[in-house]
This record gives C-alpha cells, structure tokens and sequence, in this order.
C-alpha cells in the first residue's frame, strides 16, 4: 500500500488541527499501522505534544518541517514504507499550507462554529480546488448537547461549495486533559463518547483514502 497523505487545514488558529492530526495519526497506530505527523508550524505543539508522550508509545512520530523541506520529508517517509502522514499547518496566510495542500492526497478542514472559521473556509476550498485536491470540511469542537452548531457549519460548507464528513467531533475536555499527558481520547478514555468519534472520523477517513489495516511495518526515521 502506497503511502496517504492527509494536510489538515484552515487560516484560523483554535479550530482543531493538531488534535485532528494527532487523533488520526494514533488512530493508525492503534490498528497496526505506521504514522507519521509532519508539523509545519512554528509554534510545533504537534512536537511538543510528541515530547510530553510516554516512553511507550512509540508511534506516531512527530517531525518538524517547513516548505522547502517538506518533499524530503515526504520522500523519506514513502522510502520508509510509512502508511499515514499527516500535515499540521500553521494558521494565518503562509506557504506552507498550499504546500501541503498540493501533497496530499485528501484535505480535513477543521471548522468551529466560529466566524473567523466561517470566513477562512473560502480561501481553503480555493486552495484544494487549485490543486484538485479532495477537501472536506470536519466540524470541530461543537456543542455536545445541541446540534445548532454542526448544522450551521455544515450549512456554511455548503454555501462554498465543499463537503462535509459525516462525523462532526464535539467539545469535550478528555481532548485538552490527553493533550497534557501527550495521549488522545481514544488512549486516555477509551470507551467515551470523544473516543468513540474518533473511530467513526478514522472509518470515514480510511473509507476515502481505501486504507487497509494489514499494512504498516515499516519506520519513519524522525
């Protein structure tokens, strides 16, 4: 099985994208497979998330890349027979995410019932349809006990012209307390509600990418 790359994106920081990345790419090595998060933002919380792991869980390795780095980057993890990479962009208008955007093979756009979201879906949906990139829309930290808000951006999404997944990812707090111990929900809190919706978001994804899961010996170098 070749090697998928997935660029998680929007020009807005808050909206999710290191614990999409970072959820998925667990995810892959919960099943067998090998997973790698490329972080393409200076802050590197990707990274720094990486250091705070246990000693243990070896997989998914992080590494820190810019946009003249990035087709090296990639080169080594398709030579390491890598499943998943995953791309961290940074926010705001910068190179890095056409970059990754023209990579991969399927764009997450992470979106909060925020306006400042509502507003960068524009320039993403341009992005993907510039380099005819697949890109679907995720709705991200909504509302656990209304559907208010995942209807407002799925509503959005449409008005631009993308899709969105048929999973939306709720605000729940097992995301930041995992995050502090460099875990995700599904290792933190197994059988919660956040952990359950990471495996519907990883089915989807593997759905559209036709991963399979008896692959996956190979290492990434970090």
């Amino acid at each position: 099985m070749s090697t998928k790359v997935i660029a998680v994106t929007i020009n807005k920081g808050g909206a999710g994208k290191t614990m999409i990345c970072r959820s998925l790419a667990t995810m892959a090595a919960h099943v067998g497979m090998t997973s790698l998060i490329i972080d393409m933002d200076t802050q590197e919380n990707s990274t720094s998330w990486r250091r705070r792991r246990p000693e243990d869980r070896v997989l998914p390795l992080v590494q820190f890349s810019t946009e003249a780095s990035l087709e090296k980057t990639l080169e080594k993890a398709r030579a390491a027979e890598c499943d998943l990479v995953l791309i961290d962009t940074p926010p705001g208008r910068s190179t890095e995410a056409p970059a990754a955007v023209e990579a991969a093979d399927l764009v997450l756009i992470p979106c909060t019932a925020d306006v400042e979201c509502f507003e960068g879906l524009p320039r993403t949906a341009r992005l993907a349809r510039t380099s005819e990139t697949p890109a679907v829309v995720v709705p991200n930290f909504v509302n656990p006990t209304s559907m208010s808000e995942e209807q407002a951006i799925r509503g959005v999404a449409e008005a631009h012209g993308l899709k969105a997944a048929p999973v939306a990812l709720h605000r729940f707090n097992v995301h930041r307390d995992g995050s502090l111990r460099g875990l995700t929900a599904i290792e933190l809190q197994p059988d919660s509600k956040a952990a359950n919706e990471t495996h519907a978001l990883w089915e989807w994804v593997c759905a559209q990418l036709q991963l399979t899961t008896n692959a996956g010996k190979g290492r990434v170098s970090a």
